[in-house]
C-alpha cells in the first residue's frame, strides 16, 4: 500500500475515472445503458477472480483433490455486493425500490470503491512489478473498483435518479444492516478450535465489511476496543454518507423555497 507501483495504479484509475465520467456527461446515455456495461464488467471481474484464485486442494486422506475458492473471495464485501445491486438496478422496473437501491449505490460505490483503491486488500506484502501488472487479480481489482466509482458519480451527476433526503436514511439503514449481518457471516466462516467444549482459538477469519478487524493493525485485543472500533467506522460511514448527500439536501431545500413563494 502506498508504494510507487500502487501510486501508478492510482494514477491509471484516476485517468480512467476522469475520462469515463467526462465521456458520460458529454453523451448523457441512459443510466440503464451504463448499468449494462457495468453488468459486463462485473461478469468479467468475477470470472477473472474465480479462475485466478481457485486452488486445487487435497482431501485430508490425500485420496482426492478438489477445487477450492478461499473464503475471502466470496462476494460478500460491500463492493462485491454491488454486483447484485447492479444487476437488480439494470433489470428491475422503475419504482421506489429501484430508486432506493440506486440511492444506496451512489455513496457506497463512490466512497467505498475509492477507499478500496486507496487501501487494496489483495496485497499482503511488498508490491512487486509482477504482482502489480502481471497478476490478473490486480487488473480485476483496480478496473472493477474504478468502474464502481464512475457509476457512483454518474448516478448523481446524470440527474436521472430522483435522489431525496429520505434516501439518506434508507441508505444508512441498509448499510448499517449489512454491516451488522457481516458480524454473523464472519463468525460463520471462521474455524473455531474447541477443547472440552471450551473455545481456545479462531483461525481463517473472514473480514467482510471490515467489522472484525481494521485494514491495518490497531492492536485490538479487548472487546471494548473492538466495540470502540466498530463505533468509529460507523461514525465515519455516517459522516461520509452525510457529506455526499449534502447536494441532495440543498436541492430539496431550494425546491421547498420555490414552492413556498
Amino acid at each position: 500500500m502506498f508504494s510507487p507501483l500502487h501510486f501508478v495504479w492510482l494514477g491509471i484509475c484516476a485517468a480512467i475515472i476522469a475520462a469515463s465520467t467526462a465521456f458520460l456527461l458529454r453523451r448523457r446515455p441512459p443510466l440503464r445503458s451504463v448499468l449494462t456495461v457495468l453488468c459486463c464488467l462485473c461478469a468479467a471481474s468475477e470470472l477473472v477472480k474465480v479462475f485466478t484464485s481457485i486452488e486445487m486442494v487435497p482431501s485430508a486422506d490425500g485420496s482426492e483433490v478438489y477445487p477450492y475458492l478461499p473464503l475471502r473471495h466470496v462476494p460478500l464485501h460491500l463492493c462485491s455486493l454491488q454486483i447484485i445491486l447492479i444487476f437488480y438496478a439494470r433489470f428491475a422496473r422503475d419504482g421506489g425500490t429501484r430508486t432506493a437501491v440506486l440511492a444506496f449505490m451512489y455513496p457506497t460505490c463512490l466512497a467505498g470503491a475509492a477507499l478500496a483503491l486507496i487501501m487494496p486488500s489483495i496485497y499482503s506484502g511488498p508490491l512487486s512489478f509482477a504482482d502489480a501488472f502481471l497478476w490478473p487479480m490486480s487488473w480485476q481489482f483496480f478496473l472493477y473498483h474504478a468502474g464502481l466509482v464512475v457509476l457512483g458519480l454518474y448516478i448523481v451527476l446524470s440527474k436521472q435518479v430522483d435522489l431525496r433526503p429520505k434516501h439518506f436514511l434508507s441508505t444508512c439503514l441498509m448499510l448499517g444492516g449489512a454491516a451488522f449481518v457481516s458480524i454473523y457471516l464472519n463468525s460463520i466462516f471462521a474455524s473455531p478450535t474447541y477443547e472440552s467444549g471450551e473455545l481456545l482459538s479462531v483461525d481463517y477469519v473472514t473480514n467482510f465489511f471490515f467489522t472484525f478487524e481494521p485494514p491495518f493493525d490497531l492492536g485490538i485485543t479487548e472487546k471494548w476496543q473492538w466495540m470502540l472500533y466498530v463505533a468509529a467506522i460507523c461514525a465515519i460511514g455516517l459522516a461520509v454518507i452525510s457529506a455526499l448527500y449534502i447536494p441532495v439536501f440543498r436541492r430539496a431545500k431550494r425546491e421547498k423555497l420555490k414552492t413556498e413563494r
